[in-house]
């Protein structure tokens, strides 16, 4: 059982700490960019390899709720984003959209292949004999499906209000009607003056995709 513990311990560490040094050689072209899972990664294997079965329970939970976390965007993005404008936005910038989903796609691995490798029943087992108190591990799933499903609920929310439909028109007043039109963020602040909007709204056909920065204020 140790063995199994050690052996996910040393593969999130070494996964951890390559990635935070890759992390930091492009800090130095690119501007800072948090390692959050980076840190996470090297903080669980090393609990890993010093703890016990209570510490693999919680590793694994850990990772299933990131591992829910992670596919329920994929899921829900038809939602959000029309399909094609993904589309265009992909043929747009392959190189680099290729990389980060191959990127994602390593990370969603790596969290199923850690609930899967400590679920397996040796380890179980030494955890039943241990009397500690277990939980099934659709709990910290669910947890993380329904934490993304309600910060998207609300984002959602923000692009499908007045202000959204007035983003979309200003638009398409700069850009005319040869595209179509998608507003991706917006915010607003209150000021001394009212409520300032910022947004940005993506325009795109067959051959380009373009953003369009817009501001104005409201009282």
């Amino acid at each position: 059982m140790l063995t199994i513990l050690r052996r996910v311990g040393g593969v999130l560490l070494w996964v951890g700490v390559i990635d935070l040094v890759v992390t930091f050689v492009r800090h130095a072209e690119a501007g800072f960019s948090p390692a959050i899972l980076d840190c996470l990664a090297i903080l669980c294997g090393g609990a890993l390899l010093s703890g016990g079965p209570r510490m693999g329970l919680w590793v694994r939970s850990i990772a299933a709720f990131l591992l829910a976390a992670g596919i329920v965007p994929i899921i829900a993005a038809p939602f959000y984003q029309p399909f094609s404008l993904t589309i265009a936005e992909i043929r747009e910038a392959m190189p680099g959209v290729a990389v980060k989903a191959a990127q994602f796609a390593c990370l969603l691995g790596l969290l199923l292949w850690v609930v899967l490798h400590l679920g397996r029943p040796a380890l179980q087992e030494w955890i039943q004999r241990g009397n500690f108190r277990r939980w099934s591990m659709w709990v910290p799933a669910q947890a993380g499906g329904a934490i993304v499903v309600l910060i998207g609920f609300l984002f959602w929310l923000s692009l499908h209000g007045q202000s959204a439909q007035l983003a979309e028109s200003l638009a398409i007043q700069q850009l005319g009607p040869g595209y179509r039109y998608h507003l991706s963020w917006i915010s607003s602040a209150k000021t001394d003056h009212g409520t300032s909007v910022s947004g940005v709204v993506t325009a795109w056909n067959d051959r380009e995709v373009r953003t369009v920065l817009l501001r104005w204020e409201t009282k």
